[in-house]
């Protein structure tokens, strides 16, 4: 009797613990949103280094949109002339002035979608589906799109860095690359240099 109440009490503590644990919840997200099988290692670091790139260019357009947005709130907390600061800069390239701060806030805003998109693209690149490429390129075409057309081609070339143009480029190649090889693999060809075994969680 007393060993069967133990058992009970262990097995229910045991539950306890483990819904109040974040682990399995969190396990079972990473498995749902990626899948429990491990992709080979050109893969993952295809995707890790492309990771990085996402995660730099979706902040800055978070922060760009809700700085531009709030931006009344920051001159009157930290005196930073934020709306004088991005109309001159607007009139430099040939805008009117709120004409280009309302212009800058529709990129940051519509770029914070295409980032989620590309983001989508990425766990579709993970769970090697052949699909991720027109999610990542159309992404970074639609974003590249804005900057170009949407604000212009000026715009681009002097404010955007030169390590945003060369993220954006190693993005785009290696997205290509990477579908070129996938394909090569369900030809019974090999998907990297590294081996192509999969591996399992």
């Amino acid at each position: 009797m007393d060993n069967t109440y133990s058992e009970h009490t262990a097995e229910a503590n045991e539950k306890k613990t483990k819904f109040q644990s974040p682990k399995p919840i969190l396990v079972r997200l990473r498995n749902l949103i990626f899948g429990k099988r491990k992709p080979d290692i050109f893969t993952r670091l295809t995707f890790y280094i492309n990771l990085v790139i996402w995660l730099s260019f979706m902040l800055w357009n978070l922060i760009g949109y809700i700085a531009i947005s709030s931006r009344k709130m920051i001159t009157e907390i930290k005196g930073i002339e934020v709306e004088k600061i991005i109309a001159a800069r607007g009139v430099e390239l040939g805008f009117e002035p709120m004409d280009f701060i309302s212009r800058l806030n529709v990129v940051h805003g519509v770029g914070v979608l295409c980032w989620g998109v590309i983001f989508f693209g990425l766990i579709l690149l993970y769970r090697k589906r052949r699909q991720f490429v027109y999610f990542i390129i159309g992404g970074v075409v639609f974003y590249l799109g804005l900057n170009i057309f949407y604000l212009s081609f000026q715009f681009f070339r002097e404010d955007t860095t030169s390590f945003d143009k060369i993220a954006l480029l190693v993005m785009v190649l290696s997205t290509i690359i990477h579908s070129f090889l996938m394909k090569n693999e369900r030809r019974g060809g090999s998907i990297s240099f590294f081996g192509d075994e999969d591996e399992e969680d």
